[in-house]
């Protein structure tokens, strides 16, 4: 390949990829003392005490909140998994990474979680269950479901939760 070519396909890779790229703001959910970040450009749909949904035409994410339900670790694995399959979500045994899934989150930011990465209406989602344990009669349910151009940007909405 012609040095000019390549350099010209580096410009248009780079464009690209920048192109996709959302501006993620923080959003607190005052409800819940939660903060996390959404792109810029997501309208929130709902917000009560008993879901937040944002989106916009790349990514939508709604959080249910479940009280009582006081999940140890293995309780949030087979909880996260009955959700799946009760949404329809597709997913295989690892991620793309190589982790078993669903992932283990030990302490996202003062959280415990775990997650799945998966497909459902050929559009990547991912399911991540969230307790604070400070607060662990409260569990979020978070689903994400989005474009594939837009996964990074979904796992550093994901990363993002933190309890105010």
């Amino acid at each position: 390949m012609k040095p000019k070519h390549a350099f010209g396909l580096l410009l248009f890779t780079i464009f690209s990829v920048v192109a996709n790229a959302q501006t993620l703001i923080t959003y607190t959910w005052d409800t819940y003392k939660m903060k996390f970040k959404i792109s810029s450009d997501m309208t929130v749909v709902e917000n009560n005490a008993n879901k937040f949904e944002a989106t916009n035409n790349q990514i939508t994410m709604d959080i249910y909140p479940r009280k009582g339900e006081n999940l140890t670790y293995s309780g949030m694995k087979n909880a996260l998994i009955k959700w799946a399959e009760q949404s329809g979500l597709s997913y295989n045994a690892t991620n793309s990474s190589g982790n078993e899934q669903p992932i283990y989150l030990k302490n996202l930011n003062g959280y415990w979680g775990c997650a799945i990465d998966g497909t459902k209406n050929g559009l990547g989602a991912s399911m991540l269950l969230l307790i604070d344990p400070d607060y662990p009669d409260i569990s979020f349910y978070i689903w994400v479901n989005y474009t594939d151009p837009y996964y990074q940007d979904v796992l550093q909405i994901l990363k993002s939760f933190e309890p105010m």
